[in-house]
């Protein structure tokens, strides 16, 4: 369960306590019928009531703070100018930003799930696994950079560093890695690529 997951159920769970007490009160008051002083118990239940708004008012506030952060890394993330992949704890990819997807000549939509090392070379997919299961057991201490090499789906070879590091899961799920591919030739970009991942169309 996400950090969002459970800030919604906090409030729902709130806004169900919310209506039981209002009915309570309503109860109570078509009993005593008009002109009855409230009870003791009565000034407890409206300052339930109204701990419960104050509750679930700054729950409400949390929330939309989260979701700002989020879409603010969101967007840190999509539009680096570096390329960088989040995978799960086997390597599948679980976020993949635009410049990934320049680098790898393939959309990002199309990225999530694909294990990343089937986009690294026969001869260095070895090493990147074993880096990869090391940074994941290791955990948040745990980093590496090394040099790699990707192939493109037009078949491109590119040269790369990796710097990675190890992702938290959220609760009991577990986590992943982080990579950051940086191509040797200065640019995130493989020749003939345009913006969405997609080979450029023949310039002829």
């Amino acid at each position: 369960m996400t950090r969002r997951d459970r800030l919604e159920w906090l409030l729902t769970a709130i806004n169900a306590v919310e209506d039981l007490v209002q009915s309570k009160l309503e109860a109570r008051r078509r009993e005593k019928g008009d002109g009855t002083e409230e009870t003791e118990l009565d000034e407890q239940l409206q300052i339930c009531m109204e701990e419960l708004r104050v509750a679930s008012e700054e729950l409400i506030n949390l929330r939309d703070r989260l979701e700002i952060e989020r879409q603010r890394y969101a967007d840190l993330f999509d539009f680096a100018p570096e390329a960088y992949v989040e995978t799960d704890a086997s390597g599948a990819i679980r976020e993949a930003n635009r410049a990934a997807a320049r680098l790898l000549q393939v959309p990002q939509e199309h990225l999530v799930g694909k294990p990343l090392a089937l986009f690294i070379t026969e001869a260095k997919r070895r090493r990147f696994r074993t880096n990869l299961a090391s940074i994941v057991q290791k955990g948040p201490a745990a980093q590496l950079e090394w040099d790699s090499e990707v192939q493109t789906r037009a078949g491109n070879v590119v040269e790369v560093q990796i710097a990675a590091a190890p992702v938290r899961g959220e609760g009991a799920s577990p986590g992943g890695a982080r990579c950051m591919l940086r191509a040797r030739n200065g640019g995130a970009t493989a020749p003939g690529v345009q913006e969405d991942g997609e080979p450029a169309p023949d310039s002829r």
